[in-house]
């Protein structure tokens, strides 16, 4: 039986990104002041996501584990060298992913099956899944004791595969909007505003469409000559940026930026142009009052469910579609200051601090359940 008091969580992930150091840092601190003990077991990350540049390594919460990652088919799988701490925890957190082959080791175990968390989207979003790759999915979801869903959406799903919802939590995903909000106002004085400015801010690769995002940008200047793209970001496609910049002056690339750097580019801009996925994005736009210019034909992750289509952000059927939206409501100085005001409204019930307290409360509900 676990005792009250002294309570071990453990959460495993692929690697730590720096958007998530906020959240394990204020669940740490929690957990601490609680007498209980949590900490982020991570590899280093490998391939596309060390490519990105925004790992952290070091945290007093965090432990470094050994994994190694391998293509089979064409399927990147991990394996992780979990230490025995993290078998020995009271309750166990994983990443819903199939490509960690520890995952289903702890399912099948006994001593670990009836302790062992999920959280992560629910239903495969930004991908087309196989049918084995949905069952596999469903059927270690239905192993686990309890699913943390990063939105609302997840744990409908889950709840449609069989998932009882009074072993599920709601955790409304979020990055640190408090200290995004204390960048944005630290540099808002001395920011030189450039109209007709967009910027896009994520990862550079396959999912982000880059090529797209250039060909829209393309037509957006034949339109507005004025115009002008920043991009803010890293990975595998940053040579394909790179020559965009030599061939268009007009393209600024800045790298990966992170604190006021990424608050400058922000209240420079009037849009973000995102043509491909749209995941924690969609909280920079809401609350630096940036709307999002995206297609609809992309695979999007789940906070996309915060933006509201004509409200809050542009949802364009085709990249000439996504260029004559954007140069329209660049014009339109008066409908652009309207949507800008309406995101930052809706940027207001998203935080951390709510993050990490429904996962929290979570963990709680879950290790009473695991106890029983």
């Amino acid at each position: 039986m676990v005792d009250l008091a002294g309570r071990r969580f453990a959460i495993v992930q692929e690697y730590i990104p720096a958007y998530r150091v906020r959240l394990f840092e204020s669940m740490a601190a929690a957990a601490a002041a609680n007498g209980d003990e949590l900490l982020v077991y991570a590899g280093a990350p490998a391939g596309s996501l060390a490519q990105r540049n925004d790992g952290v390594e070091g945290q007093p919460w965090s432990r470094r584990i050994r994994q190694r990652e391998f293509r089979v088919s064409g399927r990147r799988i991990t394996l992780r060298m979990l230490p025995k701490a993290v078998r020995r925890a009271d309750l166990i957190v994983v990443e819903q992913a199939r490509r960690n082959l520890d995952l289903p080791m702890l399912l099948l175990w006994p001593g670990t099956a009836r302790k062992v968390a999920m959280w992560g989207h629910g239903e495969d979003v930004v991908k087309t899944p196989t049918s084995f790759e949905r069952i596999y999915s469903i059927a270690l979801l239905r192993r686990a004791a309890w699913f943390f869903a990063y939105t609302a959406s997840g744990v409908d799903w889950a709840a449609r595969i069989g998932i009882d919802r009074s072993k599920t939590t709601v955790l409304r995903n979020s990055i640190d909007v408090v200290q995004l909000r204390r960048d944005l106002d630290e540099v808002r004085p001395s920011v030189d505003h450039v109209p007709f400015q967009a910027a896009f801010i994520g990862g550079l690769d396959a999912s982000k469409r880059i090529a797209e995002l250039i060909e829209i940008a393309t037509l957006i200047k034949d339109v507005q000559p004025g115009f002008r793209l920043v991009v803010v970001g890293d990975g595998e496609l940053r040579d394909s940026v790179l020559a965009a910049c030599e061939q268009f002056a007009w393209i600024d690339y800045r790298g990966t930026l992170s604190g006021e750097s990424k608050a400058r580019v922000l209240l420079e801009s009037d849009v973000l142009l995102l043509p491909g996925r749209v995941g924690l994005v969609a909280l920079d736009s809401l609350v630096a009052g940036r709307p999002i210019v995206t297609l609809s034909s992309s695979l999007h992750a789940p906070e996309y469910e915060y933006l509201d289509p004509q409200e809050t952000c542009l949802v364009a059927e085709s990249v000439e579609e996504a260029a004559r939206q954007t140069s329209a409501l660049l014009a339109d100085r008066r409908a652009l200051a309207a949507m800008q005001t309406r995101c930052q409204e809706a940027a207001a019930s998203y935080s951390v601090e709510d993050m990490t307290s429904r996962f929290l409360g979570g963990l709680e509900r879950a290790i009473k359940e695991a106890d029983e």
